[in-house]
C-alpha cells in the first residue's frame, strides 16, 4: 500500500498546502480519497494520471473535499484522443447517492455513451474489493462525515477527514500502520468539529499507531508548533506535506 498526500490543507487557499485530497494504490486499484480543489494539477505534479484512477472515496460533502470530482469526470468524458473504457466507482457516506444526482451529476454530466459508467455507492460499514477493504466510522464533524480504515492483509491506513474529538476514533484506529490525522489548530485555538494539538495526541497515544501524520493544518500558524505540541503526548508524529510519499510495507 502507499500513500500519497496530495493536500495536506484545508479550504483556505494556501501556496504551500493544497486542498484535501489523497492517493493510495493498493495493488493495482488507483484510489483517492477525497477530492478537493486542486486535486487534478497535483496528481499531475506528482505524476500520476487522472486517467487511471479507479475508486474515489469522499469522507463528507463540503466543497473543500469534494469539488474536484467535476473536472476528474469533465477530464475523463471530453480529454482529446482518449476514451476510457474502465468504470469509475464514487463511494461515499450514507446521502451519497442524492447528492450526486442533485449537485455533482448536473453540472459534471454523464460518461459519452460506448464509453465507461459510472457507479454510485453508499458505505455503511465495510466494503471488499480485490486485495484489500475498506471500513468507515461516523465523526463528529457534519451530519454525513465518516473515517476510513483501508487495509490491505495485516497493513491499515486511516484516514480520519475532518472530525472533531471522539473517543470511538481512537478504538476504530487501533493498531493501525499510519493514521492520516486531521490537526486544524494549535492548543487553546479550539473550533468545534475540529481537533487541536493535545487533542490529536491523545487519540494515537490511546490507539497505540505505529505513526501519525498530521494533516489539514490551517494557516497562518506554522505547522510546526502544533507537531511540538503533540509529540508532547504522542512522539512519533510528523506533519504531512503536500506530495509527501508513505510506503507501508
Amino acid at each position: 500500500m502507499k500513500l500519497i498526500i496530495l493536500g495536506s490543507g484545508t479550504c483556505v487557499p494556501s501556496l504551500k498546502r493544497g486542498a484535501p485530497a489523497n492517493f493510495i494504490k493498493i495493488g493495482e486499484a488507483q484510489i483517492l480519497v477525497d477530492c478537493g480543489p486542486g486535486t487534478l494539477k497535483q496528481l499531475e505534479k506528482a505524476n500520476l494520471s487522472y486517467k487511471n484512477i479507479d475508486m474515489v472515496f469522499f469522507t463528507h460533502f463540503h466543497v473543500d473535499h469534494i469539488s474536484d470530482i467535476g473536472p476528474l469526470i469533465q477530464a475523463l468524458n471530453w480529454t482529446p484522443g482518449f476514451e476510457r473504457k474502465k468504470n469509475l466507482l464514487l463511494i461515499g457516506p450514507e446521502g451519497f447517492q442524492a447528492f450526486y444526482e442533485r449537485y455533482i451529476k448536473p453540472v459534471c454530466g454523464t460518461p459519452r455513451p460506448g464509453t465507461y459508467k459510472i457507479t454510485i455507492k453508499e458505505i455503511k460499514d465495510n466494503l471488499e474489493f480485490d486485495g484489500f477493504k475498506v471500513q468507515c466510522l461516523k465523526t463528529v464533524h457534519s451530519p454525513e462525515s465518516i473515517a476510513y480504515k483501508l487495509i490491505e492483509k495485516d497493513k491499515s491506513l486511516v484516514i480520519s477527514g475532518d472530525c472533531d474529538f471522539d473517543e470511538p476514533l481512537s478504538e476504530f484506529s487501533k493498531q493501525a500502520d499510519v493514521l492520516l490525522l486531521e490537526c486544524s489548530f494549535a492548543n487553546g485555538k479550539k473550533m468545534k468539529g475540529h481537533l487541536v494539538s493535545h487533542e490529536c495526541g491523545r487519540i494515537a497515544q490511546e490507539a497505540g499507531i505505529k505513526r501519525l501524520i498530521l494533516t489539514h493544518l490551517y494557516p497562518p500558524l506554522p505547522g510546526v508548533k502544533r507537531l511540538k505540541e503533540v509529540k508532547e503526548i504522542f512522539p512519533a508524529a510528523t506533519l504531512a506535506e503536500d506530495l509527501m510519499e508513505v510506503e507501508l510495507r
